[in-house]
């Protein structure tokens, strides 16, 4: 009979390791010959752009996979968390992979059966291996795999070149890594040290060497250090538990947030950049209060990038997901999270990327600086980084700008990435047009319906005209003011550009 449930080895292991970096990227290799990529497992287990195996789908995961070949075992073993007999790893598994899993202590025995001891998911070109996802209860140090908020992170990073970065709260490397690609040199730093051998694996696996590992708590491990890109995926859960360490802070409500945006300043750079993942007490008359009080004096620009608002029921219901095989510890948990949002007085929480950037040195690097929240669509996120930096610098530009007969006189253009779409509609015996929709092919997914002068505005910006022209010869005189604050909307979201 299949479990219904992962199946941990009978002792927790320890993180696997590397025996060098090469046998740690043949590795990799052998396992993506072995299909072990995204397309294919999407494909075998019917999962869509997923890859979030839950419990409570795993019989049917199994009974799609079969056991009859090389990669049914190895997605059993490392991704969906189930045992297989030896003999039939020895039967479909080549000998040279079998090897260098155990070399890197991937695989334990119990009893004839063979358990994975990590959890390997693909993203993208990258391998990340993470504990089981079945192992977590009863261990403060369990490592998580990638979630939706670490592609968030990573999607939202302003990226250069050859940067000195610093990944805080680690995790898994998953960031580490991904900095590794353009920067110079990258410290990761977590206090979970269990988190850090598996960055340490992470990185060997994906053939990644310019990664410093240091455990620590927070700042510690950096004090006196200063960076040119800093990304932070801290235990920002406003959480009643001290459970995992990659969620609970253990600090009240939102303390931890506040204490990362208070300090990350320290560590930058004139004129770097920092990514944090926060959440906080939302005020609903004033959203980004919060967050705008933590950045007073740090001579940081920021933009809040809002990704979402949730009641406390809808927060206590993500974070408490592995537990929904377990009717009564779910409810219970529930409970406890609710009561505890009632004691502190939380009716909403806000979650965000707040990207900062440090003034530079022909800045007044006192002043307080600016910030400006954006609420992100629902839409998925994509690589977003370049549109984020140029939302900075549009910023700058319009401050330059000190009037707004300066804006009507200069030059706009829509971006490259803008896409005007029309949906028309079978009624009445014809095809008949509705809705105009501009919208971003890369970058922040921001779309807007056009009503028709709006679209004529959108058709005369090319940058042949200045904006005042091309007011004059989409919306007339009279709506040259509506027009003039659109245009500038436009511009502060990305669908414009100065010349």
């Amino acid at each position: 009979m299949e479990p219904v449930r992962p199946v941990p080895p009978p002792r927790r292991p320890d993180p696997p390791r590397a025996e060098s970096t090469k046998a740690a990227v043949e590795l990799a290799s052998l396992l993506r010959d072995a299909g072990y990529e995204s397309p294919r497992i999407q494909q075998r287990l019917a999962t869509g752009d997923e890859l979030l195996a839950r419990s409570p789908e795993l019989p049917s995961y199994l009974r799609r996979l079969g056991d009859g070949d090389e990669l049914a075992v190895l997605l059993r073993l490392f991704l969906l968390g189930v045992p297989v007999e030896r003999a039939r790893l020895e039967l479909l598994v080549p000998e040279r992979l079998r090897q260098r899993l155990a070399g890197a202590e991937l695989l334990v025995d119990d009893a004839g059966l063979v358990h994975g001891t990590a959890r390997l998911v693909p993203h993208d070109d990258l391998l990340i291996a993470s504990d089981p996802a079945g192992a977590a209860e009863g261990h403060a140090d369990h490592v998580a795999g990638v979630h939706r908020p670490s592609v968030a992170l990573a999607h939202l990073t302003v990226r250069g070149e050859e940067e000195r970065a610093l990944d805080l709260c680690a995790g898994n490397g998953i960031q580490a890594i991904l900095l590794a690609a353009h920067a110079s040199h990258v410290v990761a730093t977590d206090v979970n040290t269990r988190a850090l051998a598996y960055a340490t694996f992470n990185a060997a696996l994906n053939d990644v060497a310019n990664v410093e590992v240091r455990a620590g708590s927070f700042f510690e491990p950096v004090e006196g250090e200063r960076f040119d890109l800093v990304v932070a995926n801290p235990p920002y859960v406003v959480s009643p538990e001290s459970a995992y360490l990659f969620r609970d802070s253990g600090l009240r409500g939102d303390a931890v947030s506040e204490l990362v945006v208070r300090g990350t300043p320290a560590l930058l750079a004139p004129g770097a950049f920092a990514s944090v993942l926060i959440a906080w007490a939302l005020d609903p008359d004033d959203p980004a209060a919060r967050p705008r009080q933590w950045l007073e004096g740090s001579g940081c620009d920021a933009f809040l990038l809002h990704t979402s608002t949730d009641d406390p029921l809808e927060t206590a219901t993500v974070w408490n997901r592995d537990l929904l095989d377990r009717p009564d510890a779910y409810s219970g948990a529930l409970d406890r999270w609710l009561a505890y949002y009632h004691e502190l007085g939380i009716e909403q929480l806000g979650y965000a990327c707040l990207v900062l950037r440090k003034r530079n040195d022909s800045r007044d690097s006192s002043a307080a600086g600016w910030m400006e929240a954006l609420q992100l669509p629902r839409a998925a996120l994509r690589p977003a980084g370049r549109h984020v930096r140029r939302l900075f610098e549009t910023h700058d530009r319009l401050d330059e700008l000190d009037s707004d007969a300066a804006l009507l006189g200069r030059r706009l253009r829509v971006v490259d990435d803008a896409v005007v779409s029309q949906d028309t509609r079978f009624s009445g015996g014809r095809w008949q047009s509705e809705q105009l929709t501009l919208r971003l092919e890369h970058g922040l997914p921001f779309s807007a319906e056009l009503d028709p002068s709006t679209a004529r505005l959108v058709r005369e910006l090319d940058g042949s005209r200045t904006l005042a022209e091309a007011l004059a010869t989409a919306v007339g005189g009279d709506a040259a003011g509506e027009g003039l604050g659109l245009a500038r909307r436009m511009l502060e979201v990305g669908f414009l550009e100065l010349d």
